[in-house]
């Protein structure tokens, strides 16, 4: 995509959606997949075909780890560049060339420290809503949407955040229990003025009652 043509798709939406390491590694196969996830696919389809009926921008953020990353001293060897976990998953594959799309590759957990991401934010100059989605919900999500919406803060702009509950998953270990750090995450996210909604359905509720439709 062209420098101008790049501008002005960004200028133009009012709307982000933002979907989260939704790799094969994961989703699908590697030491760090859960094939719980599957079942947040259907909701995040939904979500991805209300944001192309509307013409706003849909958004991937994909773990894309360099061989020596300095995470794998804390989480399995998952995700590495180049490789297929480090790839979409093939349910969302379809949609990643698609226009008003973009996809952002990061080698930590929280997307948002990418410069690429954090420039396109700042050209986004009529954004009044975002929407995150995604896995790990304590961890990737929660990191990716609070810094989202701390940078809103330090560059000055306005924009009411929401996290789909139905649409978000975390992982069961020892240590870990899956329903107590979601609910950790929904309240840390609520904390820092995200708005939780269960659905799609309750998202274009709130969208109603704060003139965002």
């Amino acid at each position: 995509m062209n420098k101008q043509k790049l501008r002005k798709e960004l200028e133009e939406c009012k709307k982000a959606l933002y979907i989260i390491d939704m790799n094969n590694g994961f989703v699908n196969f590697g030491a760090m997949h859960n094939k719980e996830y599957q079942k947040l696919v259907p909701e995040q389809l939904k979500m991805i075909e209300k944001f192309r009926r509307e013409g706003e921008l849909v958004n991937f953020v994909l773990e894309a780890h360099n061989k020596d990353a300095i995470e794998f001293k804390k989480f399995p060897t998952h995700c590495i560049k180049g490789t297929a976990e480090a790839n979409l998953i093939p349910e969302l594959l379809k949609e990643q060339d698609k226009p008003n799309t973009h996809t952002y590759y990061k080698n930590c957990i929280n997307g948002i420290l990418r410069n690429r991401i954090k420039n396109n934010i700042k050209r986004m100059t009529n954004l009044k809503e975002v929407v995150f989605e995604g896995v790990c919900a304590d961890l990737c999500v929660m990191d990716f949407a609070r810094t989202y919406a701390r940078y809103l803060d330090e560059i000055n702009k306005e924009a009411k955040l929401f996290v789909v509950k139905n649409a978000i998953d975390t992982f069961d270990a020892p240590e870990h229990n899956k329903d107590e750090w979601i609910e950790i995450a929904l309240k840390v996210m609520a904390q820092a003025g995200i708005e939780v909604v269960d659905n799609i359905e309750e998202l274009e509720e709130r969208e109603f009652e704060l003139k965002l439709r």
